[in-house]
């Protein structure tokens, strides 16, 4: 035969020679202090190209309901997990593959020439031709069978992760809208405190003109002033990073421009108080992260009956064809051509591997141990979140009730106080006191209302609810 071995350790020895190079560009900066410089290439911006070009309706401010479908259509996140579940439904498919024979197909092409010491014996000739071969399994004790439920088991727990996903998404939209929302509010509280303390300060500044308050009023109310002032630009700041914050939950970048609208619904404050073990129960039957983990525990039990059918034998049917030609070189230069056929039934069956596939199945026993606990596991953590999350809706609201009342309250403590003051009957202690205890009234009612809507939206995500008015409506009935 040909002898090739010179040609390939040359091509062998150049294509180490280029790898040898390409690695050496990607070599670590020579010390600590460095920065290392990567290779000058083109990037690829088409991802933020695409995000730049994502179009959102800004000419009047966007609800919230209008915002969850907008992040459902742009979030990455439930992209991720939809082509996870793809991913997971092409599994299933390869697995009930062998539920079909398979068929392959060969051809080659031989040249071969040699001389013997007996020159009857050499031979100068040219072999060619197709060659298929079918095999199909017949019986494997379940094998076969306990893969496919596998992995249509891991593409169930693949679709409710993707639920999943969606009820993570909007519960992050809901909370980055509250939070939006509430420091949008606390930007009017800080200018709302501004004009208050300018008031405060106006008057000390008036009486002190009029040699009925002393230099030290003044300053005390111009430092509230000043206070006020320093507080609005933390206010600013805030609303700019929670649109921020906003923009990247829905799936457009910071700098877009939107505002939103205020809350749709009334706060939210009906939900029935002797309930908590019926939305625990109900958490049971509708969180699709339990139920995707109840997919994973029959998944382990599958793979369990895999394992065990290892221990047992397989028997396969097949056939083979194959048609070669023949071009034999030399005095006679004669042309031949033969075809074959050929069915067989196999039996395999591994009688002593080391113990191997017993371990395997030890294995996945115990890995759907594993996967039973994570489930009982999982089962007392939602339990848990729900009374929580259920205890801060109640306390959310009977704190909003106390937060209207002692932002009426301070308002009214602090309109006497300033009466008094111009009366001369209180001192600008009392009166900046009255000012600090307003304001942070005011501060205490936006978030307190903040903390009913996130409450709420946080219960109805613990209860596995889509929308937190489905939950309220429900427990209505």
């Amino acid at each position: 035969m040909t002898n090739l071995s010179g040609p390939i350790f040359k091509l062998f020895l150049v294509f180490a020679i280029i790898s040898i190079a390409g690695c050496k560009t990607l070599t670590a900066p020579s010390s600590s202090s460095e920065m290392w410089k990567p290779l000058p290439a083109k990037a690829d911006n088409s991802s933020w190209q695409s995000l730049r070009q994502q179009k959102i309706d800004a000419s009047k401010p966007i609800t919230l309901t209008s915002l969850v479908n907008f992040a459902l259509q742009n979030n990455p996140s439930t992209k991720q997990a939809w082509n996870n579940a793809r991913a997971a439904e092409a599994v299933k498919a390869q697995s009930e593959s062998l539920l079909y024979p398979s068929a392959t197909v060969t051809a080659q092409l031989t040249r071969e020439a040699a001389r013997q010491n007996i020159r009857a014996a050499d031979y100068n000739d040219l072999k060619y031709g197709p060659e298929i071969d079918l095999t199909y399994l017949l019986l494997d004790f379940g094998g076969r069978d306990a893969g496919i439920r596998q992995t249509t088991d891991l593409l169930l727990a693949a679709n409710y992760q993707f639920n999943q996903s969606m009820q993570d998404l909007l519960l992050n939209v809901e909370n980055a809208y509250y939070n939006f929302y509430s420091a949008k509010s606390s930007l009017e509280a800080a200018l709302a405190d501004l004009e208050t303390a300018k008031t405060t300060y106006d008057d000390a500044d008036t009486r002190y003109r009029a040699q009925l308050a002393s230099k030290l009023d003044v300053l005390q109310a111009k430092s509230g002033y000043e206070d006020s002032l320093f507080s609005l630009e933390g206010a600013k700041g805030r609303v700019k990073s929670a649109k921020a914050q906003l923009a990247q939950t829905i799936g457009v970048p910071a700098d877009t421009e939107f505002d939103i609208a205020d809350p749709e619904k009334p706060l939210p404050t009906g939900l029935s108080e002797d309930d908590v073990t019926k939305l625990i129960n109900d958490a049971m039957d509708k969180r699709p992260d339990i139920a995707a983990q109840k997919a994973t525990v029959e998944a382990s039990k599958a793979a369990i009956k895999f394992a065990d059918s290892a221990l047992y034998p397989s028997i396969s049917a097949g056939g083979t064809a194959a048609a070669d030609k023949y071009h034999y070189y030399g005095s006679t230069d004669a042309r031949h051509y033969d075809a074959s056929a050929s069915a067989y039934l196999t039996f395999n069956w591994d009688l002593f591997d080391g113990f191997n596939n017993l371990n395997k199945k030890r294995e996945a026993e115990m890995n759907s141990e594993v996967e039973r606990a994570k489930l009982i596991q999982a089962q007392l953590a939602v339990s848990a979140d729900v009374w929580t999350k259920y205890y801060n809706f109640k306390t959310a609201v009977s704190q909003y009730g106390f937060g209207e009342s002692l932002l009426e309250t301070a308002q009214t403590s602090y309109e006497l106080a300033l009466e008094s003051y111009n009366n001369g009957l209180k001192s600008m202690l009392d009166l900046t006191n009255a000012q600090s205890q307003l304001s942070d009234a005011r501060s205490k009612l936006i978030q307190t209302k903040k903390d009913l809507f996130v409450s709420l939206a946080d219960l109805a995500h613990a209860t596995g609810s889509l929308y937190a008015g489905d939950m309220t409506n429900e427990q209505s009935k």
